[in-house]
């Protein structure tokens, strides 16, 4: 399965606004979206908070980051880790559930790896 089939299904089937596949160093593998119109630019930003993040969960051994939730005034966006640094980001309106996106992101995590092979 594409990786374009992945994202259109995650988006679709959580009513998220756009999804978008990148790499480590912020360079877009892969994105859908119904809507968004800036979506590539959204997933390299929200690469730079990931690896924040990432160094703050290292210093604590906490664990590695498995996703991370942004909430903002009007939209919601959320952070996937994926193999190799990949990771993916699925941007959503404010009322869209964010466990929903979690629960079809970490479906999607696994097809996006076997993807990968």
């Amino acid at each position: 399965m594409s990786f374009k089939t992945i994202l259109r299904r995650l988006v679709d089937s959580t009513g998220a606004t756009g999804a978008v596949l990148l790499a480590s160093d912020g360079e877009v593998v892969e994105s859908y979206s119904g809507t968004e119109t800036e979506l590539d630019l959204i997933g390299a930003h929200q690469g730079i908070i990931l690896a924040s993040i990432k160094d703050c969960a290292g210093r604590s051994a906490s664990g590695a980051v498995r996703s991370v939730t942004v909430s903002t005034e009007k939209t919601r966006l959320v952070i996937l880790t994926i193999k190799e640094g990949y990771y993916l980001v699925v941007t959503a309106a404010k009322a869209c559930f964010t466990g929903k996106i979690l629960m079809e992101g970490a479906l999607a995590l696994k097809s996006v790896e076997e993807e990968m092979g």
